[in-house]
């Protein structure tokens, strides 16, 4: 897992990707401030990266499990290693990735 020390304790850092019919905009909208209100950042459309500690990760999957309730839909939670996440190369844009 991808882990680091964030503001003196340890995080994980996490790509939530998700999948969200039109029809329910409402419930897309809902996780999307939810994401947001975890610190998470946009990286572009249905991705969001966010830095959090080990033990808030259960909690966030369990509120994305409610609000997602009777939707069509799917959300992943990746959870790349240091390695993994300083291999990914960006081509164009502006601000980097950091660790």
């Amino acid at each position: 897992m991808a882990i680091s020390r964030l503001r003196g304790g340890l995080s994980l850092k996490v790509l939530v990707v998700y999948d969200v019919p039109v029809e329910y905009n409402a419930k897309r909208e809902k996780l999307r401030e939810h994401l947001k209100n975890y610190g998470g950042v946009f990286r572009q459309y249905s991705v969001y990266e966010v830095d959090l500690e080990r033990r808030k990760l259960e909690e966030l999957i369990e509120e994305i499990s409610k609000i997602i309730r009777g939707v069509p839909c799917k959300v992943e939670i990746v959870m790349p290693c240091k390695k993994c996440y300083e291999s990914i190369r960006q081509v164009g844009g502006t601000k980097e990735r950091e660790w």
